[in-house]
């Protein structure tokens, strides 16, 4: 006699089966669509993915292909102690943007004894590293007691490399350094940052993507100038600096195809340099971007925007940021659609553009309307520019275009949805406390 247990399933009950077979389970999902899922995902719930080995080992892809802690001293040092423990875990990293300064000299921090873990080690194990930023050290470029750090990143076939610090030892200014805990000035009359430079980008044949995220010294951009050749930056194809480094860059980089320029003070001057230096590779640049400052501190460039698009009259893509540089008299700042209206209006100039993306940076963010842009000032875009397809707003908004006969203008503007930011800007992630025992 059969037991209970045993029995033969109702035709229901044998239906439900059925279906439940015939339905896939996400892990039968390709692991490269499960690795773009993941990649979308904050860390926290990554981690509550991690149900059985099979997907803990697609999760742990998922958290280690992309890693950013810029601005995370402690969650770096963790993460630097789990390449040591975990070498596996180490060699699945493809991007990474860490805090790495373990320089006592430059932070004046002690780490307690079980923390010293030996960081350059560490860093050696992340064999397939293809984008790195190394955020926290302001000299690892120059500084003689840095060549241990330097031949780890030479070893390195990097795609792209982004320097978001630079000090420059001749900068207008008498550099010094505390070294040691003996606070005595250090002598840098022998360093040559352009030299060095060139030497960080020849070590990189690979390289597709640089970024110098800050201004250096005339004696520093006259040596770089002097001495950069096409063989050291062979596949160079975008490139985001200063306009006085990036004109460095023009007469060799004949691939260069993306260009970013960041902050600096605009005039007649400058951007008669521009055009004579932006010769060579006017017809290459698709990908335009500039930082610029608020129109208080910066006028010209905001009155003469349209002259400063035309450099590259081939963009296709193009991307404005707004930053502002707090000053005592900054009480408010001007709303977002003043500075919408002004691109606008300045867009003429790029016919092959499809796509802007405009970013703002307001003193006074806690206005909720500081951001907001109208409708109308949209559709002037796709006006001066017949090809444009996409727009992005202040607000992070994607818009897109369709036709309206009832439009005078025979289209009109509708909102797609919001731009997916990556995951260091949609779900911010706070550093770890200081470790006890530290000297801070």
């Amino acid at each position: 006699m059969q037991s209970s247990a045993k029995k033969t399933k109702s035709e229901p009950e044998q239906t439900v089966d059925q279906l439940a077979r015939l339905i896939p389970s996400i892990i039968d999902l390709p692991t490269e669509l499960l690795l773009r899922v993941i990649s979308v995902l904050p860390v926290i719930s990554i981690r509550n993915l991690m149900v059985n080995r099979s997907f803990r080992s697609i999760c742990e892809q998922g958290l280690y292909r992309n890693i950013s802690l810029y601005y995370h001293q402690y969650r770096s040092m963790r993460l630097l102690e789990t390449f040591l423990l975990r070498p596996d875990l180490a060699l699945l990293v493809r991007h990474l943007e860490i805090y790495f300064n373990f320089d006592a000299s430059c932070n004046f921090r002690r780490w307690p004894q079980v923390l010293r873990i030996n960081g350059l080690d560490a860093l050696s194990l992340a064999k397939n590293i293809r984008s790195l930023s190394l955020r926290g050290d302001v000299d690892w470029i120059w500084e003689a007691n840095k060549d241990e750090l330097r031949k780890v990143v030479s070893k390195m076939r990097l795609v792209r490399l982004d320097v978001p610090l630079l000090v420059d030892p001749h900068a207008g200014f008498e550099h010094e350094i505390i070294f040691s805990g003996l606070g005595l000035p250090r002598n840098n009359s022998d360093v040559d940052l352009g030299v060095d430079i060139r030497r960080l980008l020849q070590a990189q044949p690979f390289l597709e993507e640089f970024t110098l995220s800050n201004s250096v010294g005339n004696r520093s951009v006259a040596s770089l100038r002097a001495c950069l050749k096409g063989s050291d930056i062979p596949n160079l194809k975008s490139l985001k600096a200063a306009p006085d480094v990036a004109m460095v860059f023009f007469p060799v980089a004949p691939r260069l195809e993306s260009l970013y320029l960041i902050m600096t003070d605009w005039n007649d001057q400058l951007l008669f340099k521009m055009e004579t230096k932006a010769a060579a590779i006017k017809p290459t640049i698709r990908r335009f971007g500039i930082r610029a400052w608020h129109f208080d501190h910066d006028q010209w460039f905001w009155m003469n925007l349209a002259k400063v698009f035309a450099l590259f009259p081939k963009t296709e893509k193009l991307s404005v940021a707004i930053g502002y540089e707090p000053n005592p008299g900054d009480l408010e700042s001007l709303p977002a659609e003043f500075y919408f209206k002004t691109i606008a209006d300045n867009l003429h100039v790029l016919p092959s553009l499809r796509e802007i993306k405009v970013r703002y940076e307001p003193l006074n963010y806690n206005n909720p309307d500081i951001r907001k842009t109208k409708t109308e000032t949209i559709a002037d875009f796709k006006t001066a520019c017949p090809l444009l397809e996409t727009v992005v707003d202040p607000e992070y908004f994607v818009w897109m275009f369709q036709s309206d006969r009832q439009s005078p203008r025979g289209f009109a503007p509708f909102p797609v949805g919001h731009l997916l930011m990556s995951k260091m800007y949609w779900s911010p992630m706070k550093d770890l406390p200081a470790p006890k025992g530290s000297d801070f």
